[in-house]
């Protein structure tokens, strides 16, 4: 590039501007959103490992419902729910829930597991928690 009289070396310090002037922006949109997702509090630390139970007769029986209460002593939430759904038919939805519904500030976490079933079979269980 030539300069001109003003000391202007044009399209080459053009870009080296925005090259760092894209730079500074994605560093800031990273560090941002860093801050956002830590500051979140998305982090239910509830124990998807106690979700299980059996099909009895067709009708689900939760193994969790003592957890569910001893989750909202420790804590410091005010309401709980579990729904298990079943698919093909085995059995009907079933709604665990503990403490008061506030009616927002919900997060949800989702998780599978084997249900065994009368029969011996064992039945695939989709698990939604619902916390506030």
């Amino acid at each position: 590039m030539i300069r001109d009289d003003h000391g202007d070396m044009g399209f080459l310090e053009a870009m080296l501007a925005m090259m760092a002037v894209v730079l500074a922006l994605t560093a800031f949109i990273g560090a941002a959103a860093l801050l956002i997702a830590a500051d979140a509090d998305t982090e239910l630390r509830f124990d998807l490992e106690k979700l299980g139970g059996e099909i009895v007769g067709g009708e689900f029986v939760p193994s969790y419902e003592d957890y569910l209460q001893e989750y909202l002593d420790v804590t410091g939430r005010a309401f709980v729910s579990v729904e298990a759904e079943f698919p093909g038919g085995f059995c009907q939805r079933s709604v665990t829930s503990a403490g008061a519904d506030p009616g927002s500030g919900y997060a949800t976490l989702f998780r599978t597991a084997a249900v065994p079933c009368d029969g011996g079979r064992t039945i695939p269980a989709v698990f939604r928690v619902v916390a506030c």
